[in-house]
């Protein structure tokens, strides 16, 4: 939120286009939304029903509806393409050999679909002929309402139901190439930061919720920020390309997702231990949780602020607080949080809210960093977003007042001086997007950058740190450029370089 009470006094400027999470891989290549429905109406057809069957008997009436679709979509779709194709491999899910493409919300589904696969140790399956309900019902009597668990025994009674459905063994069990497990990994990164933006949006989507039900969901955030932990610890660079990825309309999730990943890199590079870690990440996450009791229509007003709607503003750390206090239990970390709810408003020197007479905390001045960042280099209704490398100046400007010099040298160093996600012109003419970049000696100035080509696609990767046999710099940066001049989608570019797009 961190930048609404400094918003400008002058009528707002027209928001632009701005690539989300949600169209992450719909959006990354040359498809227009919607072309890749089809295949995505195959997993979450599956995913119903088998969801469903692990909860109801085969002769429930809640099952009635899901075989019912399961029926509609074979009998539809092969008799179009000859047969129905659906396997997982690297934790991704393709249809008829075509790799899908998944919203935030579907990567949840894809969760428990590739646990539902390694359970039975099956790699998916294909269709061989539309089926009907009595066919679904007994593909579902042979593969879930039964104990058994080895691939063979499985295989054995759908051929002995004489069903036109085969299971296919597990893909891509190989010796994997360093090129594949990087590509691996970098999708992996992407998908635990969707699941942290699925989670806590569907925390905060209702105002009461449950005990039981928001007790199992802060417990799945918080396996989910242990699991950004291991991945910052391995490989800190591919972990923050993630904060790149943003969201004007679906802000309040991604903004928490994104200054846990920028929270957990700072601290990692101040040497926090992996428990300090997820502690700073829970912090993050739930720093602006007074939020959702916030209108709607205050939170995306486009228009400056009147002393009313500010006042109502810098009340929701003591809200955040509040929420936080609301749960069965405390501990260490949910002590934490509330500190950290309560003071990332308030500056290094003092000023800011709410008011307070001592410094504070260190986890509160890294998730004040964190916020800034990801508030300025995001759409919001009323600016548009500033670029990495701008926010990072005018961030360093106001070190030691609103933020810890120190602290803010080390985010600079942890970024770069091209963050992840800045568009930069070479001095060969080439514009490329940042997706690589930070740490010391000459890669802080030298990132790793995707080249595009004349239509805004990528064309090849350059590192900018590499020399000529002479000794020279085979690439320099001259300036960096504003994305939207250019109608380019910095995060749809970093998906596609992490294999989450095409």
């Amino acid at each position: 939120m961190s930048d609404e009470t400094n918003r400008p006094k002058t009528p707002s400027q027209q928001p632009t286009q701005q690539f989300t999470i949600d169209n992450l891989s719909l959006h990354a290549g040359d498809e227009e939304p919607g072309q890749a429905g089809t295949a995505n109406v195959v997993m979450q057809t599956w995913f119903h029903l088998f969801r469903t069957a692990q909860i109801h008997a085969v002769d429930n009436q809640a099952l009635q509806r899901p075989i019912a679709a399961m029926v509609d979509m074979t009998n539809t779709l092969i008799p179009k393409e000859g047969r129905l194709s659906f396997q997982a491999k690297d934790k991704a899910l393709f249809v008829n050999g075509s790799k899908l493409r998944l919203s935030s919300d579907e990567y949840e589904l894809a969760r428990e679909i590739f646990q539902f696969f390694e359970e039975r140790g099956i790699g998916g399956f294909t269709i061989e002929a539309p089926m009907n309900a009595a066919a679904v019902r007994g593909m579902l009597n042979a593969l879930v309402y039964t104990p058994e668990r080895k691939f063979d025994k499985l295989e054995a009674a759908i051929k002995a139901a004489n069903l036109p459905f085969r299971l296919n063994k597990p893909l891509g069990t190989g010796k994997k190439s360093r090129a594949e497990v990087t590509l691996e990994r970098r999708s992996y990164t992407f998908f635990t930061y969707s699941k942290l933006v699925v989670l806590y949006r569907s925390l905060i989507a209702e105002q009461k919720i449950a005990t039981a039900q928001r007790a199992f969901l802060v417990k799945k955030i918080a396996r989910t920020i242990q699991a950004l932990v291991d991945i910052c610890l391995e490989d800190d660079h591919t972990f923050l390309g993630v904060s790149a990825v943003k969201s004007g309309e679906a802000y309040a999730s991604h903004h928490a997702a994104n200054v846990a990943v920028l929270a957990i890199a700072l601290g990692e590079k101040l040497g926090f231990s992996k428990v300090e870690l997820a502690d700073l990440g829970m912090g993050a996450v739930f720093h602006d949780v007074g939020l959702r009791d916030c209108p709607a229509d205050l939170l995306m007003k486009p228009e400056p602020l009147d002393p009313k709607d500010r006042t109502w503003i810098e009340q929701h750390p003591m809200r955040s607080v509040e929420y936080l206090l609301n749960q069965r239990s405390f501990s260490k970390s949910s002590l934490s949080q509330m500190v950290v709810a309560f003071e990332h408003h308030r500056n290094f020197d003092g000023s800011g809210y709410p008011f307070g007479s001592r410094r504070p905390d260190i986890f509160s001045r890294i998730v004040t960093i964190a916020d800034v960042y990801d508030a300025m280099t995001t759409q919001r209704p009323w600016r548009n977003a500033f670029m990495p490398d701008e926010t990072l100046g005018m961030m360093t400007r106001e070190a030691g007042r609103r933020f810890d010099s120190a602290l803010m040298k080390v985010f600079v160093n942890t970024l770069g001086l091209y963050p992840v996600g800045t568009l930069v012109r070479l001095d060969t003419g080439d514009l490329g997007v940042v997706i690589y970049g930070g740490g010391e000696g000459e890669r802080l100035s030298r990132p790793i950058i995707t080249l595009l080509n004349r239509e805004g696609k990528p064309s090849g990767t350059v590192d900018l740190a590499e020399r000529t046999p002479a000794g020279a710099y085979r690439w320099s940066i001259v300036m960096t450029e504003d994305p939207k001049k250019f109608g380019i989608q910095p995060s749809g570019l970093i998906a596609i370089s992490a294999g989450v797009g095409d």
